[in-house]
């Protein structure tokens, strides 16, 4: 585990996403939790040999699967945005084919702990901000949306330390089905204001606000030139198919990065064609 700051460590191994530890007077505080059972049990054992008081609490970024199955195996005093409630309620009735959709093989090797897995739901909500203080410590959590309906940031004043979920990334950003990227360019334009000297993304390395910028300035190309054509009439299809982005690629470009690259061109379209 990386010891980021006097007080956050982050472990960047899972397969599922990166998980943090704010240690404070009252016991450690975890950002995010392992999707496998191994991975629990190895940031258990990790946990302990930072500190030997119990988890606090534990935060989730966001309301996805790969953040928020390893809550069981570390303690039920949950936080997060009052929208990951029922989102959290749905991912638990589909579970075992969200699982088998992206992780096939992992599916089969745990399947009978993934058709059988209950999912922490929050016991502690918020609507757009709230300061949770524990002793030495105090952790800012507040809404922006973006990457998923219930997506926050949490932020570790004290050290400086930034943990953003899935709304940065040092590659290209994973777009999820109800991703909003007004909401996203928005929060990461907040982002790039804010006295950080540690941004941890919700997967892969940690990363600075140059990533942060660079994924706005991809954001907002896509966005300027979807609106470009919807004023000149053009439909969706036409937008996918004309819009080139390769310049301001956060990644280098592949059949998949393209793929990608089309299905956010055709969501953000769907997203601007009502507002213009």
């Amino acid at each position: 585990m990386q010891q980021v700051s006097e007080h956050v460590f982050v472990e960047t191994k899972y397969l599922g996403c990166n998980v943090g530890v704010v240690l404070t007077e009252q016991g450690p505080i975890v950002i995010d939790t392992p999707a496998f059972p191994d991975d629990v049990r190895d940031l258990r054992e990790q946990i302990r040999e930072l500190t030997k008081r119990r988890i606090l609490n534990i935060i989730y970024t966001h309301e996805h699967f790969d953040h928020v199955l390893g809550a069981k195996g570390l303690t039920k005093k949950v936080i997060a945005h009052y929208k990951a409630v029922s989102d959290i309620e749905y991912l638990q009735a589909n579970l075992p084919a969200e699982i088998n959709h992206f992780y096939p093989d992992l599916y089969r090797q745990y399947k009978d702990i993934f058709d059988n897995v209950k999912i922490i739901p929050p016991q502690i909500t918020f609507v757009n901000e709230m300061k949770l203080y524990a002793g030495n410590m105090k952790l800012e959590l507040s809404w922006v949306g973006g990457h998923s309906p219930a997506s926050i940031l949490i932020y570790v004043p004290e050290d400086k330390v930034l943990f953003c979920g899935d709304n940065v990334d040092v590659g290209m950003p994973f777009v999820a089905p109800y991703s909003r990227f007004g909401e996203w360019i928005d929060a990461l334009k907040r982002i790039e204001v804010m006295e950080i000297e540690a941004v941890v993304p919700g997967h892969d390395a940690m990363c600075n606000k140059e990533d942060v910028r660079r994924t706005r300035i991809f954001f907002e190309t896509a966005r300027d030139r979807v609106q470009k054509l919807i004023k000149s009439g053009a439909n969706k299809s036409e937008a996918i198919q004309k819009i080139d982005l390769m310049g301001v690629l956060p990644v280098p470009p592949s059949q998949i990065v393209i793929q990608q690259v089309q299905t956010m061109v055709g969501m953000i379209w769907e997203e601007m064609e009502g507002q213009i």
